[in-house]
């Protein structure tokens, strides 16, 4: 097969694609059906699909994303709406300067137009969508309803010499608490701060340990005698674990002692989270606070909430989790993020949040979700990947993997009957970064891998009607 994978992303790269931005890159995927006589659609999103057929057999469906990150080196004159990316080449590995590379998904879709672009005599129906990156507003609204397929190749990882087999569905969860009854206090009025963690992504990291702001402050909070919370804040998106939290509160202890009660707790904790920091400040004017019942309430409710991982698969990965992920006392709102690829523990943690809503007296709410999805490793598409992996690659460093993030194959699950699923890439490094790039050798790897899986797609599913037409005689 003859390699266009990287001229292909290097046009690409000329496009502005960032979320939301999407209609050139989308014109362009059109005109290169137009120019090959290919048919296509377009929507209202900017979403394309493209249809290949030279033979009669079931097609096979490859999909990436139109979208990429837009981050830039601070100072750097780039206009993301208007300029190309300025691509080159390092040590083996395509970058781009000042700028992320994009190879987040460009480099998928660049793989799927040579796929569509070679000599392959088989069916291909080619989806491209818009806003992974944000929305998925384009997996969620497309149209796939023509489409015949029932096994499809998602372009979208990071990994090479792996097979993604599931990933996690989504929710935001919002549980509305209702503490109202505010007085005037008048004891040492106090703000206290903790930042300093790490932080993270609510996938990616959910299992190493890095610390929850918001339980951690609450922790400390429970030693104060006669607290009386005026306001506690922490956490900032759904998907981020939080790093930073700030309570503001009442009570009889003086500052002396509080600067006693924290120079402890730091020392405990600095063990384990080296950046911890911890400051207090006093407040000299008056506030309203809730009663020291309600503030009791309050804080028992955060160090009762189970944050983090809740099941793994027999590898020790991660299948199901839940960050609390921001504490808005002000505004009365609770936000976790819920991730699961097994809807029987998907099931049970939404159980378990209503009740934790339940107990404390508080509203809850799934305000949005995005679906994941499962493939068995018995199915015929994981079966034709791995030995087409033996085939071109000849090496026996092959992984099947779940991953715990959402992606978009989940729609494209619930929108198709039967449909398998799976994810292959080559190498990317950095994504969503200015240090992002991706080993050359693992994308002419990777596209001979994927030449090879439709090319023995084909051949599937010629032996299966020569089963069939065996059957019936």
């Amino acid at each position: 097969m003859n390699d266009k994978t990287i001229k292909f992303f290097k046009e690409i790269s000329k496009i502005p694609r960032e979320s939301g931005n999407e209609k050139q890159i989308s014109e362009y995927i059109c005109n290169f059906a137009k120019e090959r006589n290919l048919e296509y659609i377009r929507d209202k999103y900017n979403n394309v699909i493209i249809r290949k057929s030279t033979s009669k057999n079931q097609p096979i469906i490859l999909q990436a994303h139109l979208d990429m990150v837009c981050e830039k080196s601070e100072g750097l004159d780039f206009n993301f709406e208007t300029d190309s990316l300025e691509i080159y080449e390092e040590n083996g590995y395509l970058k781009a300067k000042g700028t992320t590379l994009g190879a987040d998904n460009g480099i998928g879709v660049a793989q799927i137009l040579n796929i569509l672009d070679s000599d392959l005599d088989i069916n291909i129906e080619a989806i491209f969508t818009v806003s992974e990156e944000t929305t998925m507003i384009g997996a969620e609204n497309i149209d796939v309803s023509m489409l015949k397929g029932k096994k499809m190749i998602n372009l979208d990882g990071f990994d090479e010499h792996t097979i993604i087999t599931e990933s996690a569905s989504f929710f935001d969860i919002i549980i509305n608490m209702n503490y109202t009854n505010y007085q005037t206090e008048n004891g040492y009025k106090y703000r206290i701060s903790l930042n300093g963690l790490e932080g993270g992504h609510s996938g990616f990291d959910i299992d190493k340990d890095k610390g929850n702001s918001i339980k951690e402050l609450a922790e400390f909070l429970e030693q104060i005698s006669n607290i009386r919370i005026s306001n506690f804040i922490g956490g900032t998106k759904f998907n981020v674990i939080p790093s930073k939290a700030v309570c503001v509160f009442s009570t009889n202890i003086q500052f002396e002692k509080m600067q006693e009660i924290i120079k402890d707790f730091y020392k405990k904790k600095k063990m384990k989270y080296s950046g911890i920091k911890i400051t207090i400040e006093n407040i000299n004017t008056t506030c309203k606070t809730l009663s020291e019942e309600d503030s009791k309430k309050i804080l028992n409710s955060i160090m009762q909430f189970k944050h983090g991982v809740f099941f793994k698969n027999n590898n020790s990965q991660v299948t199901t989790s839940a960050n609390l992920a921001v504490f808005d006392l002000e505004n009365n709102i609770i936000k976790i993020g819920v991730r699961s690829s097994k809807k029987e523990e998907e099931n049970i943690i939404l159980d378990y949040l209503k009740e934790y809503a339940k107990q404390n007296n508080y509203e809850f709410t799934i305000q949005s979700s995005q679906p994941g999805f499962e493939t068995s490793e018995n199915s015929m598409l994981i079966k034709n990947i791995v030995n087409s992996y033996k085939q071109v690659i000849k090496t026996d460093d092959l992984i099947l993997k779940p991953v715990h993030i959402t992606v978009e194959c989940g729609f494209f699950k619930e929108k198709i009957k039967d449909l398998d699923v799976a994810i292959i890439s080559p190498n990317i490094i950095g994504a969503h970064t200015i240090e992002e790039r991706v080993s050359i050798e693992s994308i002419i790897e990777c596209d001979k891998w994927l030449y090879q899986i439709c090319k023995n797609s084909e051949k599937e599913d010629v032996n299966r009607t020569e089963i069939l037409i065996h059957k019936i005689n």
